[in-house]
């Protein structure tokens, strides 16, 4: 009997010489939109909630459910990319992946109303769950060894296009026309993507087992749905603890029933007998450590840019404009040299480079100028994928053929889970610290100082001479003399939080150590 996943035949639409050069450039170049169109479904999108807070007349706390509802299914869904593609076939998982964007864009786009919106952004979320996963296992497939990593590299430059359109063209038509037009803007790339990807890329047929892990299916879902919701409420003060007790108890009985079924079952859902190798378990640790420090320091950036420099969330984007050129030469880099050399040696220098950009971002205070912090974000923006183009293709190198796209799948959750967990902590921590200084700053100020007194007397000067009234000259000095304080404070709780997010990047490094130590750059036998 043929053995799962095994290839009988495959063809395209079109009638294309698969082998010629040429073909695998064109697959590339259509994985590369893909790319490009995906930006327009993920966080990007956050800069509309508070827009979407004023039209729907809701708070923060219903309104980041368009963000929280997306991740949460967009994890549920990517560990289940292994079982996905061997059900459907890659270019169909593809296409329909691509079709569901689509429909789901202009559901969003459409919504007159906040639950209208969430359940489609929920919707997004779970056909889109797989697609960065599967654009990495189609580029494999195409390209020969000695290029995988140049390939896994190429898909940086969709991602930076996709970034550059959409804080461009999106960020205009959002800041002047209507927020429904960044559901909108993605959606002609994404026809167009269907198409390509319909007439051009492969269908291979396959001896599948037609068995459906139903109760492994259910069972994943109540591992990570509470899971993801107890990380996510972590960050709002006013989840009470009950409630965070509760689902951590959930996430912990149905992680426990999910493992011990998918052990036992004879055809799982997901194949975790993958973490019985030591290498694969340690490629997993440092993508979580990695994107525990990575979206950590993405979540703090804007943070820093819009309450500090006092620069508006259009602006903020901005400010990212000239570090994407950067990060598409890195993406080409970074793939070149895991061609080259060891992965695991390109994903340590990846991560003691980010280790170093996050100390360099620890030093930025109130008076930094936009320039510095825009070389920042170029060194961080060039630096972010050198972990994660090395580690997948330390995936790619480590299993066999057929277990990549199971492997490629649990992959990305452990690095999803990560990124959530980052977000989570760094959010939690600032805050904790910021109220900390802030009550330092305001008990600690002495109102009798002559500093205070000439600092009285310049800023009445100042609003006197801007014409402002004599009766509010004197609240609107206490009131600038405040923000100051509580600038300060946000400052230096920026400062300590990317401290935090070194420690992570350090964490990273050890597991990568050991893979390198232990030399485990061989195939894991099948499972």
């Amino acid at each position: 009997m043929a053995q799962v996943g095994q290839r009988v035949r495959s063809h395209t639409i079109l009638p294309l010489d698969r082998q010629a050069p040429r073909y695998k450039w064109l697959v590339a170049s259509i994985i590369l939109l893909a790319c490009a169109t995906q930006i327009f479904a993920g966080t990007s999108l956050n800069i509309a909630i508070p827009r979407l807070m004023v039209t729907f007349g809701t708070d923060l706390a219903a309104t980041q459910w368009v963000a929280t509802g997306f991740l949460v299914t967009r994890t549920l869904v990517i560990p289940l990319l292994g079982w996905l593609g061997n059900l459907l076939g890659n270019r169909t998982l593809f296409v329909a992946t691509m079709v569901g964007f689509v429909l789901t864009s202009v559901g969003c786009g459409l919504s007159t109303s906040l639950p209208m919106l969430i359940g489609f952004r929920v919707l997004q979320g779970a056909v889109m769950g797989p697609m960065e996963g599967l654009t990495a296992v189609i580029l494999v497939q195409v390209f020969p060894p000695q290029q995988r990593g140049l390939a896994l590299g190429l898909r940086s430059i969709g991602w930076a296009l996709g970034e550059l359109l959409f804080y461009t063209l999106g960020g205009y038509l959002f800041e002047h026309i209507s927020w429904r037009l960044l559901f909108f803007l993605g959606i002609p790339s994404g026809i167009a993507t269907i198409v390509l990807g319909l007439l051009v890329l492969p269908k291979q047929s396959e001896v599948r087992d037609p068995a459906v892990d139903y109760p492994g299916l259910l069972l994943l879902g109540g591992f990570l749905v509470p899971l993801l919701l107890v990380i996510s409420f972590g960050r709002n003060s006013e989840t009470s603890v009950s409630t965070l007790v509760t689902l951590g108890l959930g996430a912990c009985v149905g992680g426990g029933l999910f493992v011990a079924r998918e052990l036992l079952a004879a055809s799982p859902a997901v194949n975790l007998r993958l973490f019985r190798h030591p290498a694969f378990c340690l490629l997993c640790c440092c993508g979580f450590f990695n994107s525990m420090g990575l979206f950590g320091g993405l979540f703090m950036v804007p943070i820093f840019v819009q309450q500090v420099m006092g620069l508006t969330p259009l602006q903020a984007g901005f400010i990212l404009l000239p570090a994407l050129p950067f990060s598409m030469l890195s993406g080409l880099v970074t793939g070149r040299l895991s061609d080259r050399f060891q992965p695991p040696l390109v994903a340590l220098a990846g991560l003691l480079a980010m280790t170093a950009v996050s100390q360099a971002f620890s030093s930025l205070t109130a008076f930094t100028t936009i320039t510095l912090l825009v070389g920042y974000m170029i060194l961080y923006r060039a630096f972010m994928d050198t972990v994660g183009i090395p580690t997948t293709a330390l995936t790619v190198e480590m299993l066999a053929p057929e277990q990549v796209p199971m492997g490629q799948g649990l992959v990305g959750v452990t690095r999803s889970i990560g990124a959530s967990f980052g977000i989570t902590i760094t959010s939690v921590f600032f805050e904790r610290r910021y109220s900390w200084h802030q009550h330092q700053a305001y008990t600690s100020y002495d109102n009798a100082s002559p500093l205070h007194e000439a600092s009285l007397h310049d800023l009445r000067l100042s609003f006197h001479s801007a014409g402002v009234e004599s009766t509010s000259i004197e609240y609107e000095v206490l009131k600038t003399i405040r923000q100051h304080m509580d600038t300060e404070a946000i400052a230096v709780s920026f400062q300590e939080s990317f401290f935090f997010i070194c420690l992570c990047f350090l964490l990273a490094i050890i597991p990568m150590l050991c893979l390198l130590s232990r030399r485990l750059g061989l195939k894991i036998p099948e499972s």
